[in-house]
């Protein structure tokens, strides 16, 4: 997806990859897997990806896609708490954020990476993406996305 940074006035793109697993805890999607990073200088931009063929992967991706607006509209709203909320808290989280060296595993770490990268007023937009189902209670999402941190004056692609 295409994630941009930083006031209207001036938001500007980086191409990254994403992969999200979710899965119901509780009764709720929860994730359970997330790693984003930024895509390599000179690597091709695919610009549709087919789901593969799987367990009910077609009806998995309208949940996918409204569970990353549920993820995109969290760190819009700059709740950081609402965005960590949105993550599995049951000790089976891994979590490897865009702008962080750490391996996350738990809610507490999960919160204290949002609290800054709130600040950095992201939002995303999905430019190409795959959802493979595990079941009727997991899922696989992953794709592309752009997005660049930092004030205005200064903008930078991850």
């Amino acid at each position: 997806y295409t994630f941009m940074t930083g006031p209207d006035s001036d938001r500007k793109p980086v191409e990254a990859r994403f992969s999200y697993m979710w899965r119901i805890v509780d009764g709720e999607w929860k994730i359970v897997h997330h790693h984003s990073s930024a895509l390599p200088a000179g690597a091709p931009s695919p610009q549709t990806a087919d789901a593969p063929d799987g367990w009910d992967s077609e009806e998995m991706y309208p949940i996918a896609q409204e569970n990353f607006k549920r993820w995109n509209d969290a760190l819009v709203s700059k709740d950081f708490k609402a965005v960590a909320s949105l993550y599995s808290n049951k000790g089976d989280l891994s979590f490897l954020p865009t702008v962080s060296p750490k391996f996350i595993q738990d809610g507490k770490d999960t919160e204290a990476y949002f609290v800054d990268f709130v600040k950095k007023l992201p939002n995303g937009e999905i430019t190409a993406d795959n959802v493979q189902a595990y079941g009727p209670d997991a899922y696989l999402h992953s794709g592309m996305y752009t997005f660049m941190t930092g004030p205005a004056d200064a903008r930078q692609p991850v």
